[in-house]
């Protein structure tokens, strides 16, 4: 009887743990990237959607440089002035690429790499005039 007993604990073992390394491996999405849209408004109003995929988490900058949508200059610039060849020149112009949440509010205060992204995500970047800017 302790036999039988033994060989069914090392069964039970056996399945939960091949049970716990299914579940572990088919977590999540199955290594594929996450997606979500980027909505570009020009100052014309004229919407560019651009479907990207990412790591869920992956900050703004790090996204569009990933999906083309800005050069590795432009990755490591304080400002992101030229998308996908839209310009938005903060320098010269004093208007930049304000992100917007999917509901279209702004998300003011943080930065393109403090901006996140997850699975299902939309961001807005509208032509923005920055208020103030010639003072």
């Amino acid at each position: 009887m302790k036999k039988i007993l033994t060989v069914m604990l090392a069964l039970t073992l056996c399945a939960l743990m091949l049970a716990l390394v299914g579940c572990a491996s088919n977590g999540g999405n199955n290594g594929e990237k996450s997606a979500g849209k980027i909505i570009l408004i020009d100052k014309d109003g004229t919407e560019y959607p651009y479907d990207v995929k990412f790591d869920d988490g992956m900050s703004l900058r790090a996204i569009l440089s990933e999906n083309g949508l800005i050069t590795e200059e432009q990755a490591a610039a304080m400002f992101i002035e030229n998308i996908d060849g839209h310009i938005a020149d903060v320098a010269n112009d004093g208007c930049t690429w304000q992100p917007f949440d999917a509901n279209k509010n702004m998300i003011a205060g943080k930065s393109y790499d403090e901006i996140t992204m997850k699975n299902g995500d939309t961001i807005y970047l509208q032509y923005f005039v920055v208020p103030n800017f010639d003072d």
